[in-house]
C-alpha cells in the first residue's frame, strides 16, 4: 500500500490535436526563467526576451524561417484556465512562431526577423500539441528532458522544477526527493543539494532579505555558488543549520529567524547588490567558495570581511595562520622522524617515554582535527 502512494501510476496517453500555435500562451512558470520570475512578475513578451537573450531564440528563427516550422514532436500544453492553453513543453517553439507571425512584436523587442518564403508560412498556422491534465502529469517525461537529457535546463531552473514538484506531492502521494531524483534519471545526492538550496533561497526571497533581481549589475544569477556553498560545514554552521542538515529530507524556511541577517549578508557576498551598489565578493567559485568558508570560521578574518568587503583581505588573516600550522607541521615530522633514527641509543628515560606518549596523543588529535575538516 506505502510503494502504491508513493509511486503514482503513469498518467493515461492522450490524443494529440493541432490548434493554431499563437493563440497559445507561453508559460511564465516555466523552470527555464526560474531565475527571472522570483515574484511571478513576467509577462508573455518577458518571455520572448528572456528566451532571445538566453536561449538562442534567434537561431531557432533562423532554422524555421528556412525549412519551415517542421512539426515533429508535439507541443504539451494544459488549461489551467477555461479556454487558455498555457504551453508548458514547447515555449521556444513557440515564442518563435509568434515573433515570426508577428513583425511588430519582433519590432518591438528589437529582432530582425530573417527572410522566409511565403511557401512556408503556411507551416506557422498548425502544430500538433497534447493536452494534459495538469502540471504533475508532465513532470516526469519533461524533467528527464531538461535535466539529463538532450535540451538542459541551468542549476536554478533544475533546482525549481525538482523543488516544486517535491512541494506538490510529498504531502498527497508520499514522494521522496530519492523518488523524484530516479523519475529525473539524476543523483540523489545532486537533487538534494538543488532542493536545499532553492528553500534557502526561496525563505531569503519571502522574507525580503534577498532578491537575484537585485544581484549586482551586469553578473549573472549563479545559483551554484549558494548550493555549493552549502555543502561546506562553515556556511550551515554560520546559518544556524544543524550539521547533519544535508542529509536530511528538505523543509521550508530552514534557516533560523536569529540568523536572517546572516543568511542576507551572505547572499549579498554571493551575489553582491544593486540596490546597495555593493559587488560581490564571491567572482568564481574555484577558490572563492573555499576562502570564504574559511573566513567564516575564523573570527580575526570574519570581522575584517565585515569591516572591508574584501575577501583577499580577510582571506590572508586565515593564510597567515594556515600556513604557519603547514610550516609547523612539516618541522615536527621532520623532528619526529629524526629521532626515530636515533631511538636504540635512548636509555629509556622515563621523561623520554612521556615526551614520545603526549607527541603520540597530538598526532592523534591532529589527524581528528585534520580529518573533522575534510
Amino acid at each position: 500500500m506505502a510503494s502504491a502512494r508513493r509511486h503514482r501510476a503513469t498518467p493515461a496517453p492522450v490524443a494529440a490535436e493541432t490548434v493554431d500555435p499563437v493563440t497559445l500562451k507561453l508559460d511564465t512558470k516555466n523552470p527555464r526563467f526560474a531565475a527571472y520570475n522570483i515574484g511571478g512578475r513576467l509577462r508573455e513578451r518577458d518571455v520572448i526576451r528572456h528566451l532571445i537573450e538566453s536561449a538562442d531564440l534567434r537561431e531557432l528563427l533562423e532554422s524555421i524561417a528556412a525549412n519551415g516550422y517542421i512539426d515533429i514532436e508535439p507541443l504539451v500544453v494544459v488549461e489551467e484556465k477555461k479556454g487558455e492553453l498555457t504551453v508548458i513543453e514547447g515555449n521556444r517553439r513557440v515564442a518563435a512562431i509568434k515573433l515570426l507571425r508577428s513583425p511588430d512584436l519582433a519590432a518591438d523587442l528589437g529582432v530582425t526577423l530573417p527572410p522566409m518564403r511565403s511557401s512556408l508560412t503556411a507551416s506557422l498556422k498548425r502544430a500538433t500539441i497534447l493536452r494534459v491534465k495538469n502540471r504533475d502529469d508532465a513532470r516526469q517525461y519533461i524533467g528527464f528532458k531538461h535535466i539529463n537529457g538532450p535540451h538542459k535546463w541551468d542549476s536554478f531552473a533544475k533546482a525549481k522544477f525538482a523543488a516544486d514538484w517535491y512541494r506538490s506531492e510529498r504531502g498527497n502521494n508520499g514522494i521522496t526527493l530519492r523518488d523524484i531524483a530516479q523519475r529525473l534519471g539524476d543523483r540523489h545526492d545532486t537533487v538534494l543539494r538543488l532542493v536545499h538550496g532553492m528553500y534557502v533561497l526561496e525563505q531569503a526571497r519571502d522574507h525580503e532579505l534577498f532578491d537575484p533581481e537585485d544581484r549586482y549589475p551586469g553578473r549573472p544569477f549563479s545559483f551554484s555558488h549558494l548550493y555549493t556553498a552549502l555543502t561546506r560545514p562553515q556556511y550551515r554552521s554560520y546559518l544556524g543549520l544543524e550539521s547533519n542538515w544535508r542529509q536530511t529530507e528538505p523543509t521550508p524556511d530552514p534557516v533560523p529567524r536569529q540568523f536572517f541577517p546572516r543568511l542576507k549578508q551572505l547572499l549579498i557576498w554571493l551575489y553582491g547588490s544593486a540596490a546597495d551598489e555593493r559587488p560581490p565578493i564571491v567572482t568564481s567559485q574555484n577558490p572563492h567558495i573555499k576562502q570564504l568558508a574559511e573566513v567564516l570560521e575564523h573570527q580575526l578574518a570574519l570581522k575584517r570581511l565585515e569591516a572591508t568587503n574584501e575577501l583577499s583581505k580577510a582571506y590572508a588573516e586565515v593564510e597567515t595562520r594556515g600556513r604557519k600550522f603547514e610550516e609547523s607541521l612539516i618541522r615536527a615530522v621532520r623532528h619526529a622522524e629524526d629521532a626515530q633514527q636515533y631511538v636504540d641509543a635512548s636509555q629509556g628515560d622515563e621523561a623520554l617515554v612521556e615526551y614520545a606518549t603526549r607527541l603520540s596523543k597530538i598526532g592523534q588529535g591532529l589527524v581528528r582535527a585534520l580529518k573533522d575538516k575534510e
